[in-house]
C-alpha cells in the first residue's frame, strides 16, 4: 500500500481507553509516513462509563490535539475528532454539546443497545460476560432480538445523525468467533445487514474497514467482514481504512492486507477527509 494514501482517522489515548500521549501519535504517524492523523477519543458520556473521555477532561483533550495540529502543520494534517456514540434520545453525532465544539470531523459508532436489569446501558462488544448479562436481561437470551436492535440502530444513526465515517460496523460480532450466539449466514442477519447498507448508501457517512479486531487481537476479523464490503462495493459507498488503534504502533496495523482485501472484492480508491474537504485517492 503506497504510503501516499495512508491516513487514520480512528485512535485513542490515555484520555479514553487507549495508551500514550496524543503527541506520541503524531510521532508514530511521521515514522509511518502517514498522510493525515485523525484523533478520535470516544466522546464523553453522561453516565458512569471506563472508556469514554471524562467530561473534566475533553477541554484537555481537546486543547492538546488542536495544539499539535498547529505545531505540525508544516509535517502532517492533523484533524481533531471525536468517536460519537448513537444512544437515542442521550447523544449522537449531531447533538447540540457535539456541534458546539466545532471538531474537524466525527467517527459515529453504536456501542449499547440495552439496559441491564438495574438500568445499566450495556455493549455487545465489551467483555463476555457482559454479552451474556445483557442478552439474558435484555433480551430475554435471545441473540437475534440484540443484533437486530444493534442494526436497527445503526441504520438509524446514518439515517437521522450522520456522522463522517460510520465506525466498526459490525462489532456486534466481536465476542462471536466460531458462530457461538449467531450465524452470518443467517436470512434474518443478512437481511438487517441489507437493510443498513441500504440506509448507508444514501447517507453522506463514509464506512471505515476497521482493522481493530486484528489488530488487538479480538474478534481476529475485519470490521465489517468481506461479503459485507462486496456489499458496499455494489452499492457505491465510500470507505477508508482505519485501525482503531488504541497504541501508537498500531496506527498502520494490518493496513496492506485490508488493502490487498478490498482491491481482491473490486475496490479501486478510499475516500479520505482532509483540512480542505473530501478527497478520492487510488487504492494501490
Amino acid at each position: 500500500m503506497s504510503h501516499s494514501i495512508i491516513t487514520n482517522y480512528h485512535c485513542h489515548s490515555r484520555f479514553d481507553d487507549g495508551h500514550g500521549e496524543l503527541e506520541e501519535y503524531v510521532q508514530a504517524a511521521l515514522k509511518k509516513n502517514l498522510r493525515t492523523l485523525g484523533f478520535a477519543g470516544h466522546a464523553p458520556v453522561p453516565f458512569a462509563c471506563g472508556w469514554t473521555i471524562p467530561s473534566p477532561l475533553l477541554p484537555e483533550y481537546l486543547q492538546t490535539a488542536r495544539r499539535l495540529q498547529n505545531d505540525y502543520r508544516d509535517k502532517i494534517e492533523i484533524l481533531v475528532g471525536l468517536e460519537v456514540d448513537y444512544i437515542p434520545e442521550i447523544i449522537s453525532p449531531v447533538s447540540v454539546q457535539i456541534r458546539a465544539l466545532k471538531l474537524d470531523f466525527t467517527v459515529g459508532s453504536v456501542h449499547f443497545i440495552g439496559r441491564l436489569a438495574d438500568g445499566t446501558l450495556w455493549t455487545p462488544d465489551g467483555p463476555v460476560e457482559e454479552l451474556e448479562q445483557g442478552l439474558a436481561e435484555s433480551y430475554g437470551g435471545d441473540a437475534r432480538k440484540a443484533v437486530e436492535e444493534y442494526f436497527h440502530r445503526m441504520t438509524a444513526l446514518v439515517g437521522t445523525a450522520p456522522p463522517d465515517v460510520i465506525g466498526h460496523f459490525d462489532v456486534v460480532k466481536k465476542n462471536n468467533r466460531g458462530g457461538k450466539y449467531f450465524s452470518e449466514d443467517a436470512p434474518w442477519y443478512r437481511k438487517a445487514v441489507d437493510k443498513t447498507l441500504d440506509a448507508l448508501a444514501a447517507s453522506p457517512c463514509i464506512l471505515e474497514i476497521n482493522t481493530g479486531g486484528i489488530v488487538r487481537g479480538t474478534s481476529g476479523a475485519l470490521y465489517p467482514s468481506e461479503w459485507i464490503l462486496a456489499g458496499c462495493l455494489k452499492r457505491q459507498i465510500p470507505v477508508m481504512i482505519n485501525s482503531d488503534a488504541h497504541r501508537p504502533a498500531q496506527l498502520d496495523g494490518y493496513y496492506s492486507e485490508a488493502a490487498a482485501i478490498l482491491k481482491d472484492i473490486g475496490f479501486r480508491e478510499l475516500t479520505q477527509i482532509g483540512r480542505e474537504g473530501r478527497r478520492r485517492v487510488p487504492l494501490v
